[in-house]
């Protein structure tokens, strides 16, 4: 997608969102900002390859495509535990299984996905877990999607305002994220919610070139 550039970084060190965190607090507007991906380029791989296998398995490839999507998942909440320096796993389990389930809507959206299989327990991706970030806080799931939603129509140029109305939804769901789970910062979960706001934007962006082709 294409939005507003982002400057170079500044010269001048800022300061840490917490203590010890390489997540720097940074002013202006959010999607100016540096993203998750460059602080975590390797985890963001590793999301997507879990994405891909977990619609594989949903397609019915078996429980060697479920084990592969866990394995990436895995890499992906250890890569952003140790590029962010702030590790608290719970975090990270939901936030990590959110960003998966986003993408992997990329490729489900356009099947019927009532059939598909469960993963069986435990697993990272078992339906109804309490570590869903819906479950979390439904609230702040609305808010990401209504964020991916403005997203896409400022990348269309449809209304200038979307660009702020996003940034407005993706702060308060890092808001409502960060009261719920503490144990990261709130700046990093204004990236998380960029992250997946920016996800479901392009998954929106797919489907309508799905559906016009």
């Amino acid at each position: 997608m294409t939005f507003p550039p982002r400057p170079g970084l500044p010269a001048e060190p800022v300061e840490p969102a917490v203590p010890g965190s390489r997540i720097l607090v940074e002013d202006g507007d959010i999607l100016m900002r540096r993203s998750l991906e460059d602080y975590a380029r390797s985890a963001h791989v590793h999301v997507i390859e879990s994405a891909r296998k977990l619609e594989d398995f949903r397609l019915g490839a078996g429980d060697g495509a479920l084990d592969s999507a866990e394995a990436s998942a895995d890499r992906a909440i250890t890569t952003f535990a140790a590029r962010t320096d702030e590790p608290d796993p719970a975090c990270w389990h939901a936030a990590v299984l959110y960003m998966v389930e986003l993408r992997a809507t990329r490729y489900s959206r356009t099947r019927a996905a009532v059939f598909d299989p469960s993963p069986r327990s435990p697993s990272l991706f078992t339906p109804g877990s309490p570590m869903r970030v819906e479950s979390i806080s439904r609230e702040a799931h609305e808010h990401v999607l209504s964020a991916g939603r403005s997203l896409g129509r400022a990348q269309r140029g449809s209304d200038t305002m979307d660009i702020a109305r996003a940034q407005h939804a993706i702060h308060e769901a890092a808001r409502l994220l960060a009261g719920e789970l503490p144990g990261l910062s709130l700046p990093l979960w204004i990236l998380i919610g960029r992250y997946c706001a920016e996800t479901e934007a392009e998954n929106l962006r797919t489907a309508g070139q799905a559906g016009t082709g």
